[in-house]
């Protein structure tokens, strides 16, 4: 029998636990707003279990990096995709000194 690696294990999160996630990391938003961004295909992936809509962890920090775009000096200056690099963990994701797990 083989071990599962408990790092690779990806955490399901429902409809309002995601919408506390993205609004923990920065990004302010609703339940009922995930749900309206599905229904018009521009959320984050979703999965269903059941009949529940669900969220993989990694899914929503790739839609909240694509909602970022890259520091900028000024309003007049062109908005550009982020690296994505640069940008904050949960702190979930960071042992008790900080460092990335």
């Amino acid at each position: 029998m083989t071990s599962i690696d408990p790092q690779r294990i990806n955490r399901l999160l429902s409809r309002k636990d995601a919408a506390i996630f993205l609004t923990g990391l920065g990004l302010s938003m609703s339940a009922q707003t995930l749900a309206r961004l599905f229904c018009e295909n521009k959320g984050p992936l979703c999965t269903r279990v059941g009949a529940r809509a669900m969220y993989r962890e990694c899914d929503l920090l790739d839609y909240f990096r694509q909602q970022c775009s890259a520091p900028r000096q000024s309003s007049g200056e062109p908005l550009r995709p982020a690296a994505n690099d640069h940008l904050p963990l949960p702190a979930n994701d960071r042992d008790t000194q900080g460092r990335e797990a």
